[in-house]
């Protein structure tokens, strides 16, 4: 990338906007933005030398010479986009830009898939730093550390994403591939359209003489994997398949995670032990463990580093326990991971009551997925619904909150649908008790509910 160039964020305070600006930031360029946003972290911003207006208005934006990012949120009549294009502005969508920052690296581990992209990226950050100190781009918050780092490391670590087809924009050296599903289904119209997408990015990487590890019990990453002649360039993961070259046997939960024998071309090698929740979570670990074994990281790294994660923000996130009531806070948003993150809990916590709290995000994704959503819920003993969080869509024709509890009361689960969060926190007051198991759930603003949850719990007697 050039040096000293000037780059402007519209919508910088998301955890992909801003850990762009971070690292650019650290690489010496001259970083600012805005962001309407009421949660800006505007003292985080100013702590680094980044200058964030609240605003979004055309007299922002100064100067043609300057570099326009762009959130995927920003619809073209935005102002400052408006102002960008009239000055003739470079302008990258952040895709685009976090490929021109990949370029830099000899050395690239991208992580793609449908789930579990953020915990298996944050994995391998937390492995490689066993040995080095990574440059990397994550998009959840660790709890000790900066969620994207630049430095003069040769190895980059990231995760991509799919949903806009930004991902083929980068040729990485290594590629995981952690699930593949029909979301998205905005952009991909089809389930083919998206099978072409990943099957070029298994090509770009086979290209370049790389990597790709891929989870042969994922029906869809199995079939592209049978379709390609060099085996050689794949390392294959799994729990049930017994072609795989990485697997978990005897996987065991615990109240504080859980542990499973690691098996490498059917020779049992060692225990792995984590702080983790669930079977996708014994997923995203094989293939963190894949990628790093293929890479010769000595084993014993390896493990350190699986047993040293704490886990991400807003993943399956402990937000608080007394009384034998524990609050977690997660960041699903599809039925496959509302799922995974209820069945990781049933299996850890078997005699304990779990109330769900969910939100889903956007009418499209509901509508589009509702006879899944509707099943999703199986392992929760009380679910509320709270207004969709719409993202800027609007609800007419859609499905809505009201429609989902009643799906699933009807599919012989229990749900309720509320109004508001004052109203769901008010239906709670009544009926929590100890040793409940409280989640919190969406990739809305949903999260804020749990400071409202604390005082309910500290009550209870």
């Amino acid at each position: 990338m050039a040096e000293n160039k000037t780059y402007y964020f519209i919508g910088i305070n998301g955890i992909g906007m801003s850990g762009l600006a971070e690292i650019l930031k650290s690489k010496g360029h001259h970083v600012l933005g805005s962001d309407t946003s009421k949660s800006i972290r505007r003292a985080h911003f100013e702590s680094i030398g980044i200058k964030v207006s609240s605003s979004q208005v055309s007299s922002n934006i100064t100067s043609k010479e300057w570099i326009i990012v762009l959130s995927s949120a920003i619809k073209s009549n935005n102002k400052e986009l408006i102002q960008a294009i009239k000055l003739g502005c470079k302008i990258l969508k952040r895709g685009e830009l976090l490929a021109e920052i990949i370029h830099d690296y000899k050395k690239t581990i991208a992580v793609v898939g449908t789930h579990g992209k953020t915990t298996t990226s944050s994995l391998l950050v937390e492995i490689f730093t066993e040995l080095t100190t990574p440059s990397y781009f994550v998009g959840g918050h660790f709890d000790d550390k900066p969620h994207a780092r630049a430095n003069d490391s040769e190895w980059f670590i990231t995760e991509l994403d799919e949903s806009d087809g930004s991902f083929l924009n980068v040729t990485a050296s290594n590629t995981i591939i952690t699930n593949i599903e029909h979301d998205h289904v905005d952009f991909y119209q089809t389930k083919d359209q998206l099978l072409k997408a990943f099957s070029e990015c298994i090509n770009k990487t086979i290209q370049s003489n790389g990597c790709c590890a891929i989870n042969l019990d994922d029906p869809i990453s199995e079939k592209l994997y049978k379709k390609f002649e060099h085996k050689e360039n794949f390392v294959t993961f799994g729990i049930e398949s017994n072609t795989a070259q990485i697997r978990a046997e005897s996987i065991e939960y615990h109240w504080n995670g859980c542990e499973f024998t690691l098996v490498i071309n059917d020779n049992k090698v060692d225990q792995v032990v984590m702080s983790l929740f669930g079977k996708h979570n014994v997923y995203n670990a094989l293939s963190a463990i894949s990628n790093a074994i293929q890479k010769e990281e000595p084993l014993k790294h390896i493990l350190n580093g699986l047993k040293k994660f704490s886990g991400v923000k807003r993943r399956l996130e402990l937000k608080y326990q007394a009384n034998g009531i524990k609050l977690y806070d997660d960041y699903a948003h599809h039925p496959t991971e509302v799922i995974s993150t209820l069945e990781g809990l049933f299996k850890s916590f078997t005699n304990h009551r779990i109330i769900t709290i969910f939100q889903p995000h956007r009418y499209t994704r509901l509508t589009n997925l509702f006879d899944a959503f509707s099943n999703s819920f199986n392992r929760s003993s009380k679910t509320c619904i709270v207004p969709v969080f719409a993202a800027g869509e609007t609800p007419e024709n859609k499905k809505s909150s009201f429609d989902l509890a009643n799906q699933i009361k009807i599919n012989g689960g229990q749900a309720e649908s509320f109004e508001s969060f004052d109203d769901v926190i008010d239906n709670v007051s009544k009926s929590i008790q100890a040793n409940d198991i409280i989640i919190v759930m969406g990739a809305g603003n949903i999260s804020n509910i749990s400071k409202q949850l604390i005082p309910l719990i500290k009550r209870v007697r």
